[in-house]
């Protein structure tokens, strides 16, 4: 799981530090930075896919090994933060730590990997890249492959590149822009750890998958599924999967949960040629995917990505309220965090919704994240509800959280 997460000079993320649990929840206004956020995770998915920083941010057409990436929002062109008078940064940052990693046979528990690039003149150039578990060694140049201890300063980045033998500096593998963790990972150079490693940091930050669900997608027949598509796609398909491997009753009782006096079954209506499509019972009528409300098929498909054949690591959210009714926004909440719990997957979802926010337990609180942006600088500020201060005082004294949201108190709130 990602613990924490430190970005610079990433859009408007000028300087965000965030500590992460399995359920985290991003709100604020339009704009106010939460699309970035999300954006620097998905630049994080290039890097464990082994694009080169072009690709990552650029696009990437298809080929026979990788799918088509469409590349971040904006490209190279727009992805160094900008001050109000039009400068842009001259370096980005982004260092992600994970825990509770399981590569015991080393005595590793945390592990984290950074990378620092630039982007000048339309040219995008990494200057370091670092690989550091939590007994404070790293990997060097990988003409260099020696350990050495780290410094105390996390983000202490030297334009010093020499790394030689006695060199305590934490620069690594300098190669273009081109992140070389990937690399590391199918090979056992410098060393078997260290490749073990950078196997567990790539695969860990590939594996993300996006859903932003669209009703069309989850009305349609399908065929093959191993996850969810980013729209839908292979929506029906995944329901039969989950009536054959026996998860069908767990998913069931959710869905009830949401009707409780309606739904009596949930399956799969094969179709012509090998396909499906989506049903749900009520009585002794059944109640195909086109007839079924939006808010009804967004939930059953959110509820189904927990039961995916091959699960992600991170599942991120866009909107994760839409279509629902408000008096069902608890019970969204409670599937987000206990599937969360059980699938061993971390969320990352967004919302509008100041009545989604009610229901919040004081857990859910320290990683629910209130993202604004700086009148002056424009840079956008994001704190977890917990480290607002006189949040939790207001709670106690019976101010309702949603009250404060819908309000402004919370983006308005003193640093």
């Amino acid at each position: 799981m990602i613990s924490e997460l430190k970005i610079r000079n990433f859009k408007s993320l000028e300087s965000v530090d965030l500590k992460l649990g399995h359920f985290n929840l991003l709100v604020g206004a339009n704009a106010s930075g939460k699309s970035n956020f999300l954006d620097a995770l998905r630049f994080l998915q290039g890097v464990g896919n082994g694009f080169t920083l072009n690709e990552i941010l650029d696009g990437k057409p298809p080929s026979s090994t990788n799918a088509k990436w469409d590349g971040i929002r904006g490209g190279s062109k727009f992805v160094s933060f900008r001050k109000q008078d039009g400068t842009q940064s001259e370096s980005n940052q982004i260092h992600v730590t994970f825990d509770d990693i399981g590569i015991t046979y080393y005595g590793l528990d945390k592990l984290t990997y950074g990378l620092t690039w630039a982007v000048k003149d339309g040219v995008i150039s990494i200057s370091s890249e670092i690989l550091k578990s939590d007994s404070g060694n790293i990997l060097m140049d990988e003409m260099t492959p020696y350990l050495v201890p780290l410094p105390d300063e996390e983000f202490d980045v030297s334009s010093n590149l020499d790394v030689s033998f006695d060199s305590p500096l934490r620069v690594v593998s300098i190669y273009d822009a081109w992140p070389r963790v990937t690399f590391w990972s199918h090979s056992e150079y410098p060393s078997e750890m260290v490749a073990r490693c950078a196997r567990f940091v790539s695969s860990e930050l590939a594996d993300m998958q996006l859903l932003d669900l669209l009703p069309a997608m989850l009305r349609d027949y399908s065929s093959k599924v191993a996850r969810l598509g980013e729209l839908g796609e292979g929506f029906a398909a995944l329901i039969h999967h989950i009536e054959t491997n026996g998860s069908k009753p767990a998913l069931l009782e959710w869905l009830k949960e949401l009707r409780p006096d309606e739904v009596s079954d949930l399956f799969a209506i094969p179709g012509a040629v090998n396909d499906y499509m989506a049903a749900i019972k009520e009585g002794n009528t059944v109640f195909p995917a086109p007839t079924i409300s939006e808010g009804t098929l967004r939930f059953i498909a959110l509820a189904a990505a927990f039961f995916q054949p091959s699960m992600p690591k991170v599942l991120v959210i866009e909107e994760i309220e839409k279509g629902l009714h408000p008096s069902r926004l608890r019970l969204l909440l409670e599937l987000m965090r206990s599937q969360s719990k059980r699938t061993g997957t971390q969320v990352f979802a967004t919302t509008h919704s100041p009545t989604l926010l009610a229901w919040l337990t004081e857990e859910d609180r320290k990683t629910t994240f209130v993202c604004t942006r700086d009148a002056d600088s424009g840079a956008t500020k994001m704190r977890s509800l917990a480290e607002i201060p006189r949040f939790e005082e207001l709670i106690e004294e019976g101010s309702h959280i949603d009250e404060l949201f819908a309000e402004g108190w919370l983006e308005s709130a003193p640093q």
